[in-house]
């Protein structure tokens, strides 16, 4: 559905056998990729945009129709130029940002971390470790992965992953005529009663900066709720 990460394959991932015992649990639920897709969901979605938020629902029976989507409010006739794109966007997005997947965290998840695991926090719920991403194998991806911080969040009681989050702390360029400014990407997941992995309940992503003298500015903030699962692919029908 929103799978980020199907795009960031890592070659280079940290060897699993040398993770904390914490982390190699939370990943143990993940789902194949293949084996989650959108017609599995019924959800209800809210959209940021610069001209305040699109509340949607999504239903995955129902694929024929606006690939599934419809709009809750504002109403169509009261969109703003800028609602009316995002809104385009997520129901007819450009072929290589969609994928069919849906809303469980997918194995290749994984893939993003790379290089040594650290612990960064913890509390008596959660644990934090630090890495180093992998985006791709080719030179654009390790550049822009070298500038970048890695934080993975499990949960103590076992429950699975909380967050990934990867981010620049400060502006940089990865070629000579690129600066990001800013880059961050969040993916937090929760647990539904009923169902064995966890679900993503929120994706946020913000990228700034220039290329080839031209401004890029790219944001996606989405949060869902009302979570329906409706597959039975082996794990029980669940409602948050």
């Amino acid at each position: 559905m929103v799978a980020l990460w199907s795009v960031m394959q890592g070659a280079v991932a940290a060897d699993q056998e040398a993770w904390p015992a914490p982390l190699v649990a939370a990943f143990a639920s993940a789902v194949e990729p293949d084996s989650d897709g959108r017609e599995n969901w019924r959800f209800r979605a809210e959209a940021g945009t610069v001209d305040g938020p699109l509340t949607l629902r999504f239903n995955g029976e129902q694929l024929g129709i606006e690939n599934g989507w419809s709009l809750e409010t504002p109403s169509e006739g009261d969109l703003t130029t800028g609602q009316r794109a995002t809104y385009a966007e997520i129901v007819s997005p450009d072929e290589e940002e969609d994928d069919d997947g849906g809303l469980f965290l997918a194995s290749d998840a994984a893939d993003l971390i790379g290089g040594e695991i650290q612990l960064l926090s913890e509390t008596d719920a959660a644990l934090t470790y630090t890495f180093a991403p992998y985006l791709g194998s080719d030179d654009m991806d390790a550049a822009i992965a070298h500038h970048l911080i890695g934080e993975v969040t499990v949960r103590r009681d076992g429950s699975g992953l909380a967050r990934i989050r990867l981010h620049a702390p400060e502006r940089f360029r990865p070629h000579p005529i690129v600066r990001i400014d800013a880059f961050d990407l969040v993916m937090e997941f929760q647990n539904i009663e009923g169902l064995t992995a966890p679900v993503m309940r929120r994706l946020s992503s913000r990228i700034e900066g220039s290329a080839a003298f031209q401004d890029i500015g790219e944001m996606t903030e989405m949060t869902f709720s009302e979570i329906e699962y409706l597959g039975a692919t082996g794990h029980e029908r669940g409602v948050d």
